[in-house]
């Protein structure tokens, strides 16, 4: 093949939609290009061997925060070992401040923006033996006219992948964390365009539908025309996967929802603060009692799954007040919280308060802040710990019963929940590793010892969760239920 598009993605069950975005848009050199996907876990230089087995003229990479540096190291070695192979990179990683880059140096070229509109041109000038401009900026695509991506997912990417789709691009907020905030508006792709597309990916076994929407609700007729089109070709086991702005929720989308099948619908919400001098420093608007309102709406219809999202680390933000916009979170009654750390992503505008607020960030990818000047190393550290447990002690959904004893009759749910966290990492230095065994065995003990919980009223918890888990767990589940059994006796 002439023209490989790569990447690397965060686990071999995703796929990226970007690669697909362009490979639609060759035109006639179509036929002349292949996508070839690896996941983070792949060393570089197997990689390389893999991409050079194509013998291309071209590669192209989709650079992330979380590939920038496996992609870097993969295309050094392609350059040393072939000198002449044309390198293109492009990607939210590389768009801006892309001068210090290492791989901006070793890439021939660089496109900044969506490629859709010009990759055509741009293969056909490298294959040609033409030079491009090392910086090639690409203005939006025009979502009325460019090829659509859906047919190049295989059958094995629906077999066994994520599927993603978007039925729009931009977005109206300017939320200083997030590279939006540098986007002139949202764009929208013709519903008549992406209708046929989205029922014969149905027809083609795609049953979970992962959008990329940045704000799915933020235009009420446009979503509620999405909605109806899936509800209308539903099929068993059909899921939409959405970002949804919280503070959007006019009673057209919610009667829909409110049709909706149970567990039709998983919807993210970017909560990320509840503090109001914090939100109006990254200028993200806040309506806290209406987001209090609607995720708690949205929380008790059986059709919704409901993630919230939380970041730790915005300027001016407090330990005390993280702790509280935490506690204020969960009593809405989302099914999962997701605690992040916030980046300093390449362009950001939230870079414009480093100095007035101290902000201290890793120098490496994932550029996370390291602290600031009302929350310190230590005390971001804590909340690391705390996010990771809890994904693991409560997100996962292993312990509906057992989880709820550690803040039980507590004031603060996130004061309860850290003593756990400080407590379990006292005991075993480690965030990661823990077999569904030993993490039951170490609540057990923390539960019984520590907070004098009843041993037999934390001994039905666990039987009761391990009694709900799947087929596949039942010799996990006997196993445990008889080390904490023995143990409790």
């Amino acid at each position: 093949m002439d023209i490989v598009f790569s990447t690397f993605n965060a686990r071999y069950s995703h796929t990226a939609l970007a690669l697909r975005c362009l490979r639609a848009n060759l035109g006639n050199l179509h036929d002349r290009s292949i996508i070839v996907e690896f996941d983070n876990s792949l060393a570089p230089q197997t990689a390389a061997e893999k991409l050079l087995a194509h013998d291309p003229e071209i590669v192209l990479f989709s650079v992330y925060i979380w590939n920038l540096t496996v992609t870097a190291e993969t295309a050094t070695i392609l350059r040393t070992v072939r000198p002449d192979l044309k390198i293109v990179i492009g990607g939210p990683e590389v768009s801006y401040e892309y001068e210090e880059l290492a791989l901006f140096r070793t890439a021939n070229h660089l496109i900044c923006g969506e490629g859709e509109g010009i990759i055509e041109k741009i293969c056909r000038d490298l294959l040609d033996g033409k030079t491009p401009s090392k910086v090639i900026e690409a203005s939006p695509a025009d979502l009325k006219s460019i090829a659509l991506p859906y047919d190049e997912y295989t059958d094995e990417d629906i077999a066994h992948r994520r599927i993603y789709v978007e039925t729009s691009r931009g977005c109206p907020f300017k939320c200083e964390y997030c590279l939006s905030a540098l986007e002139a508006t949202v764009r929208f792709f013709p519903p008549e365009r992406i209708f046929p597309m989205f029922e014969k990916l149905i027809e083609r076994g795609v049953r979970i539908f992962k959008f990329l929407d940045r704000s799915f609700n933020i235009n009420a007729a446009h979503a509620a025309a999405v909605l109806r089109f899936f509800l209308e070709n539903r099929r068993d086991g059909m899921m939409l996967h959405l970002e949804w702005e919280p503070e959007h929720l006019p009673p057209s989308l919610e009667k829909l929802i409110a049709e909706a099948p149970p567990g039709f619908l998983q919807l993210e919400v970017g909560v990320q603060t509840f503090n109001p001098e914090v939100s109006k420093r990254i200028e993200r608007p806040l309506d806290a009692d209406k987001v209090e309102a609607h995720i708690r709406t949205l929380a008790a219809l059986p059709s919704v799954h409901l993630h919230a999202d939380l970041i730790a680390g915005l300027p001016g933000e407090t330990f005390d007040s993280i702790a509280a916009g935490f506690d204020r979170l969960h009593a809405c009654g989302p099914h999962e919280i997701q605690m992040g750390i916030l980046k300093k992503l390449r362009g950001a505008p939230i870079a414009k308060h480093d100095v007035e607020w101290q902000m201290v960030y890793n120098t490496s990818p994932p550029y996370d802040a390291l602290q600031t000047a009302t929350l310190s190393f230590v005390e971001l550290q804590k909340i690391r710990r705390f996010a990771r447990f809890w994904d693991i002690t409560v997100n996962n959904g292993r312990f509906p019963h057992t989880a709820p004893l550690l803040w039980e009759n507590q004031p603060s749910v996130f004061a309860a929940f850290m003593e756990w966290s400080e407590w379990l990492y006292a005991q075993t230095h480690t965030t990661f590793g823990f077999t569904p065994v030993r993490l039951v065995q170490l609540l057990e003990q923390f539960l019984t010892e520590q907070l004098d919980v009843n041993a037999k009223t934390v001994r039905n918890a666990i039987e009761t969760d391990l009694a709900t888990r799947s087929p596949a767990a039942k010799g996990m589940e006997r196993q445990t239920r008889k080390s904490v059994t023995e143990k409790i006796k």
